[in-house]
């Protein structure tokens, strides 16, 4: 910063001493070529004044730089300071206005010279006028006499705007460099220096704030991982322990024959138990992750809506439980696989949790905000203060229920990690004894939008 910061005032001064040089050649050089032009005219006032008293004898005792000329009324030269010139000069330009105005002023070049000459010319009484011709003020001479001046003037300049600009910059990047950035405010700085002390300080704040909350946050998901990590010891260890055990007595021969088939049977069903837990644990994983996830497409929701109550058909019946789809035929964008675990979730929660000759409801709906699908049933119900928890792993309402229904407790995981990778916002309405309605917006599909 402080180099940049130098670099820019350095050529920013040199730039305005340039221009001030300029403005300085340009006014002298102005002031210069009148002043060179009054001294002209005064000369020629004199010579005319000499030419009316003396006439030709003026001449003898005349001596300079300029070019004197005396030309009579018909254009004769009577006298010239350049040898050997004569002829007719009624046809310059400045005789011409001498003889009609009075006064002649001509800039031209000169064949006898054989140079660029200014010629000043002024009728006298008799009629002749006189001339003197000089070499003209121009630019180039202007910066002849004042080169030694200007390189001195030049170099003091930049020298100057050296110093300058490392003052400039020192001053400006000294009471920022002593800033300190974890506490700003505890040091004194110029003014124009407060805003950014003050922004700093918001940021410090915002910085704190968010750190405070990400240890929060790893807090809260390192619980969260124990927790997790307990409760899946505990769902596995559950089964084990009863397949060990029945296995254990067979083995040892402590089961009557007519009991084999029985605890067979228990076996049996704790190892589907083990097989569901771990294939919604890997579920789980693999949302978390968001790897291995099947491509989105557009799916036809009223479709896997039909599969699930399929699916569903024969614990539903079990249960004396009436399943129906009601609704628009709607579209969605998402996998299809996750989208049919979310809908399966609701509807085997729905079902298990209904009261015996119960309804599960599932309705679509066409809305401007996207397709909506409320999965409603007149269960149980869920309490107010329990219904925030629900989504979360493991989490059971009612427990003692729950070893009578099984589960694994995963399903609403699942179907909250489904609508976080869908962008599904989920609604949970829920009134105790009367039953729970489960609702899941999804967004418009890109056609639709």
């Amino acid at each position: 910063m402080k180099g940049k910061l130098f670099k820019q005032i350095f050529w920013s001064a040199v730039a305005f001493c340039v221009l001030c040089f300029s403005i300085i050649v340009a006014a002298s050089y102005v002031y210069g070529s009148s002043q060179h032009r009054e001294r002209l005219w005064e000369e020629v006032s004199y010579v005319v004044a000499g030419v009316e008293t003396a006439g030709a004898d003026f001449f003898d005792h005349t001596s300079g730089e300029e070019r004197l000329s005396w030309i009579a009324a018909d254009g004769t030269v009577l006298y010239d300071s350049l040898p050997a010139v004569g002829g007719d000069h009624l046809d310059r330009p400045e005789v011409q206005q001498a003889l009609t105005a009075g006064q002649g002023e001509s800039t031209r070049y000169s064949s006898t010279a054989e140079a660029t000459v200014l010629f000043l010319a002024q009728r006298l009484s008799d009629g002749s006028v006189v001339r003197i011709g000089a070499e003209p003020y121009t630019f180039f001479s202007l910066l002849m006499n004042l080169f030694a001046p200007l390189v001195v003037a030049l170099a003091l300049a930049v020298g100057l705007s050296l110093l300058l600009a490392r003052y400039v910059a020192n001053s400006v990047t000294r009471p920022i460099n002593a800033i300190d950035l974890s506490f700003p405010e505890e040091r004194d700085v110029y003014p124009e220096l407060q805003p950014l002390v003050r922004r700093i300080n918001a940021q410090n704040r915002q910085i704190r704030h968010q750190i405070e909350e990400l240890k929060s946050e790893h807090e809260r998901q390192d619980a969260m991982r124990r927790e997790f990590t307990a409760n899946v010891s505990h769902e596995l260890k559950t089964p084990l322990t009863s397949i060990s055990g029945y296995a254990e007595l067979m083995r040892e021969g402590a089961v009557r024959p007519e009991d084999v088939s029985r605890f067979s049977g228990k076996i049996y069903d704790e190892a589907q138990r083990l097989i569901t837990l771990v294939g919604d644990i890997i579920k789980l994983s693999r949302l978390d992750s968001q790897l291995e996830l099947p491509e989105k497409t557009t799916v036809e929701l009223w479709e896997v809506c039909e599969a699930t109550l399929s699916q569903l058909e024969h614990a539903a019946r079990k249960r004396g439980v009436t399943m129906r789809l009601t609704g628009d035929r709607v579209r969605v964008f998402g996998a299809e696989y996750i989208l049919s675990e979310m809908v399966y979730n609701l509807c085997d929660n729905a079902v298990k949790y209904n009261r015996e000759e119960g309804t599960v409801t599932l309705t679509l709906t066409n809305t401007p905000e996207g397709a909506r699908l409320t999965v409603a049933d007149t269960g149980i119900g869920i309490p107010v203060q329990e219904q925030e928890r629900i989504f979360e792993r493991f989490y059971r309402v009612d427990k003692s229920h729950s070893k009578d229904v099984g589960g694994t407790g995963l399903g609403l995981s699942i179907v909250k990690h489904g609508a976080l990778y869908h962008q599904t916002t989920i609604t949970v309405n829920s009134t105790v004894g009367e039953g729970t309605a489960v609702t899941l917006q999804f967004p418009p599909l890109a056609s639709e939008a």
